[in-house]
């Protein structure tokens, strides 16, 4: 399709819109998926190029909205309820929390993780039945590059363990809940950190593509 021809099919739309009013308007509106996460959805050291980012990039119908914050523990989980009223017509919400709550990690942090989420789900299915549901399971660390701050703060083996545990707690929950689930513990390879917690751009690309291959097809 040429320029003049294209300009001329866009205008057409455009006057159909118009001439047909909000009904038409909406159904050239994008699926809404809310990214529900922390620093690593926020993208964090990676100037807000995240996971999320790049499957906006890469895939223009769908809008990727991301609600990622610093910071963020599945122990906020009422976080959820005012992005919930903000986005009523999402069609899906994918929940990526954990590793903030696992600082020098153990099984009863791992059971509080499970609990939040699982309370989470119930949250979004009250509030919209027809939303689907993706728990993505936090990426491992990298010890090896582990910085000192990050040190300081107990990302240690004993939240790498806990990092294990919570991925097979968090598909038990999400076979429980009958919702989709993805691992991310492996998504990121080593040396694709930052900081030892935070992906660098090439793992930020690497969560994308993983997401994406498991329920890219729940947003056509």
């Amino acid at each position: 399709m040429n320029r003049r021809a294209s300009t001329t099919w866009f205008a057409a739309v455009l006057s159909a819109a118009l001439t047909m009013g909000p009904a038409m308007i909406k159904t050239i509106t994008k699926t809404e998926v809310i990214c529900f996460g922390d620093s690593i959805t926020h993208g964090a050291k990676v100037n807000g190029h995240s996971w999320v980012y790049f499957l906006a990039e890469s895939h223009y119908d769908i809008r990727f909205i991301n609600e990622g914050r610093n910071g963020r523990k599945t122990s906020d989980r009422e976080e959820i309820l005012p992005i919930l009223k903000k986005y009523p017509d999402a069609r899906a919400i994918m929940i990526f929390l954990g590793v903030n709550d696992l600082k020098d990690g153990n099984d009863s942090m791992v059971s509080i993780c499970v609990r939040n989420v699982d309370w989470m789900i119930k949250t979004v299915r009250a509030a919209n039945p027809d939303m689907k549901i993706v728990v993505l399971s936090p990426c491992e660390i990298d010890l090896a590059a582990m910085s000192r701050t990050n040190i300081r703060k107990k990302y240690n083996q004993n939240t790498l363990r806990s990092l294990n545990t919570l991925d097979r707690r968090y598909k038990a929950l999400a076979m429980k809940d009958s919702v989709d689930f993805v691992s991310l513990l492996h998504a990121v390879s080593a040396g694709n950190y930052v900081d030892g917690l935070h992906p660098n751009l090439p793992g930020q690309q690497q969560i994308a593509k993983m997401v994406w291959s498991k329920v890219g097809k729940l947003f056509n």
